[in-house]
C-alpha cells in the first residue's frame, strides 16, 4: 500500500537539496501524533520518494519551485501504519522543510500492481546499500553497482525483510537482478549522494529487472530495494521502457 500525497507550494519557493531528514520527520511527526496511534517499532517499515515537481530549477541555493504543487509518495507493507501517517498528516495539516510549510492538499491511496515473477521497476528514491565501516576513512562505506556482491546485498536484505515481517523465510529466496545498461548509457549521472542530518549516503537511480520469488519483490515494492529505506532510499514504481532509443530525464528534483 503506498500514499500519494499533494502539498501545496508556491511558485520561487525555494526547497533544500538534501531534505530527505526533513521527510522523515515529517513521518515521524504524523505517526507519533495522539491521534494516529502510530507505533515507534514500525518506523523501519516505510519507504519514501524524493519530491515531484510539476515545474521546477536549480539555483545556487536549492530546488526553486516553478509550478503550484508538488507530489510525494510514501510506501509500506502494513496498512495500519500508512493509516496512522494518513490520519497524523491530515490532523497537522503540513509537511515542513526547514522554514518552508507546503500544506497538505490532498492524499490519495494508490492501488497495489500485480506481482509477478518478472519485474521492472524504476527508482523513485536511489537505491542504496551499506558496506562495513572502512577503517581507513573512518566512515560507512556504501556499495557500488560494479561491485561483484551488489546485488546479492539486495537479494540478502529482502530475505531479512520477509522474515522481519512475517516471522519466517521465504519458501523459495531466489531472485536476480538486471540493471538497465541502455539507460546507464544514455544519462551522463546515475549516482546520487544526499546528505541525511550530515551523514553522506550514495545511492542509484537506475531502473532494473527483478526475477524470481514474487513474495521477495512484493516486499521490495512495498518496503524499498537496499537499505536506509526509512531515510528516504529504494523506493520504486512499475517501469515501461520508452519506446524511443532516447531516455527521457527524471520528473523529479
Amino acid at each position: 500500500m503506498r500514499l500519494k500525497l499533494t502539498l501545496q507550494c508556491k511558485p520561487d519557493t525555494i526547497l533544500p537539496y538534501n531534505y530527505n531528514h526533513y521527510l522523515y520527520k515529517a513521518v515521524a511527526r504524523a505517526v507519533h501524533n495522539p491521534s494516529s496511534m502510530g507505533q515507534k517499532r514500525d518506523m523501519n517499515s516505510f519507504t519514501f520518494s524524493q519530491l515531484y515537481f510539476e515545474q521546477y530549477s536549480i539555483s545556487a541555493n536549492g530546488i526553486r519551485n516553478l509550478g503550484k504543487n508538488v507530489q510525494w509518495y510514501i510506501s509500506s507493507i502494513k496498512t495500519y501504519f500508512l493509516e496512522s501517517i494518513l490520519k497524523g498528516l491530515t490532523d497537522i495539516g503540513t509537511v515542513s522543510l526547514g522554514n518552508v510549510s507546503m500544506p497538505v492538499a490532498g492524499v490519495e491511496i494508490l492501488a497495489t500492481p500485480e506481482i509477478n515473477e518478472v519485474m521492472e521497476f524504476s527508482c523513485m528514491s536511489p537505491i542504496t546499500v551499506t558496506c562495513n565501516l572502512d577503517a581507513d576513512q573512518g566512515h560507512m562505506r556504501y556499495g557500488r553497482i560494479e561491485d561483484h556482491d551488489f546485488t546479492e546485498k539486495l537479494r540478502q536484505d529482502l530475505i531479512n525483510k520477509h522474515y522481519r515481517v512475517y516471522d519466517s523465510l521465504p519458501t523459495d529466496d531466489d531472485l536476480t537482478f538486471e540493471f538497465n545498461e541502455r539507460y546507464i548509457s544514455n544519462k551522463r549521472r546515475v549516482t546520487r549522494l544526499i546528505a541525511f542530518n550530515g551523514i553522506k549516503i550514495l545511492g542509484y537511480m537506475i531502473p532494473f529487472r527483478v526475477s524470481g520469488n514474487p513474495e521477495l519483490i512484493r516486499v521490495g515494492y512495498h518496503m524499498g530495494f537496499g537499505n536506509r529505506n526509512n531515510c528516504g532510499f529504494g523506493m520504486v514504481k512499475v517501469w515501461y521502457p520508452p519506446a524511443s532509443s532516447e531516455i527521457a530525464e527524471d520528473d523529479a528534483g
